[in-house]
């Protein structure tokens, strides 16, 4: 990317970013014109499912530089380990309808990112970055004695996954996504059209210092009842669930944490001369939300890409709450993944740079006649699994296709 186009992307940003601030300061005041601004109210005692005895135990551990992470743990610790990660802005408590299910065949950690829940965190936003975070949870896998650790992440939580997949591949057993497509992907869908920085406006937004702290306390915390009102609708919380997260995003302090996570996320467009990521080798489930206009399915078809072995599954509405929204199936699709034979890498390294065209290749392949097959069934189920290993297939096609060719 040229230096010129560097700087008009920074100067369209930082001018998003301020027109956004006007939007909130405008709708402010003109809330407080009306007499329509209500007062945050007090709460100083947590509602009781934030102290349910059938959701786990709460724990902490310290981590480098003496930061204390929170996490809620349930089930026998000699079942596999299951870490439960968040998006943004979120707790461990978003994780209260797979805990209770997961619990009974596996040991459950549902954690507080850093500057999350009761995770300390620390004050500048350089400290949140993806690096940052997905240390953060490979220090508690080490913590807690485990060798290695099925991975669930939501939302921008399943950022901190894939980084793991890449730089953590030893600590992780298999990974859920829940609406969370590649970084890459991401990153090609939000810079390959203009009307995108429109629809990811409050990434911009969040540049600003302070505003936003401010902006999510208002009303009440109305930020909380703007993003749970959906679910609210749909029936599938409770408004003591809500008073739960308006407890713990009591100030402004506390969403200073949440919000450093999105600022830290980098979205920026990806250069034409950046190498494509290489083919990860872990077992990878992918539940995508059908009606996100930001990140649509497609970006689950091409984040297969990636990935040696995928499943990708549908599911209705935007996707980040699916795990609460459709709890029962979501939970379903996680422990027939979860308890699926246990299996070796296909690539003979982790991760591999020999076999990343062969993957992408074999993944285009497999994803178009999925989706072909699965638009008659009414379900998508993207699996690559082969007898032999896919990398080895793969190498056989193409040496029969070279001998034809006489390239050999």
């Amino acid at each position: 990317m040229s230096a010129l186009k560097r700087v008009g992307l920074w100067c369209l940003e930082w001018t998003l970013a301020v027109a956004y601030g006007w939007v909130v300061i405008g709708y402010a005041l003109w809330l407080w014109l009306r007499g329509a601004l209500q007062q945050s109210i007090t709460r100083d005692l947590p509602p009781d499912c934030l102290n349910d005895p059938n959701l786990g135990r709460h724990k902490y551990v310290k981590i480098e530089q003496n930061m204390k992470l929170h996490y809620v743990e349930s089930g026998n610790h000699e079942n596999p380990l299951v870490i439960l990660v968040h998006g943004s802005p979120d707790f461990w408590f978003t994780w209260r309808k797979q805990i209770s299910f997961l619990n009974q065949e596996y040991w459950v950690v549902a954690v507080d990112l850093r500057g999350c829940g009761d995770s300390e965190g620390p004050y500048f936003r350089s400290h949140y970055r993806t690096a940052e975070l997905a240390n953060d949870i490979a220090q508690l896998i080490c913590l807690l004695n485990a060798t290695s650790a099925h991975l669930i992440c939501a939302g921008i939580g399943g950022q901190v996954g894939w980084y793991m997949a890449y730089n953590y591949p030893h600590l992780i057993s298999k990974l859920v996504l829940i609406h969370s497509p590649h970084p890459y992907v991401v990153r090609q869908q939000l810079g390959q059209n203009w009307s995108h920085y429109y629809k990811a406006g409050y990434l911009y937004l969040l540049k600003l210092p302070v505003l936003p702290e401010i902006a999510a306390t208002l009303n009440d915390f109305g930020l909380i009842d703007k993003i749970m009102k959906p679910l609210l609708k749909m029936k599938v919380i409770e408004p003591e669930e809500i008073e739960a997260y308006k407890f713990v995003f009591s100030s402004r302090d506390t969403w200073t944490g949440p919000l450093h996570i999105l600022r830290a996320l980098d979205v920026s467009p990806v250069d034409e001369e950046e190498p494509e990521p290489d083919v990860i080798t872990k077992p990878t489930l992918l539940i995508m939300g059908d009606a996100d206009p930001l990140l649509p399915m497609e970006t689950a078809y091409r984040s297969a890409e990636f990935v040696e072995r995928i499943t990708v599954r549908p599911a209705p509405g935007p996707g980040y709450m699916t795990h609460v929204s459709r709890a029962h199936q979501v939970n379903e699709t996680i422990i027939k993944f979860l308890n699926e034979m246990p299996w070796k890498p296909l690539s003979p390294l982790e991760p591999t740079k020999n076999s990343s065209l062969v993957g992408r290749v074999m993944g285009a392949s497999l994803a178009a006649v999925s989706n072909t097959v699965n638009k008659t069934s009414g379900a998508l189920e993207m699996t690559r699994v082969f007898p032999g290993g896919l990398v080895g297939i793969a190498q056989a096609s193409f040496k029969a296709a070279e001998s034809k060719l006489g390239l050999d």
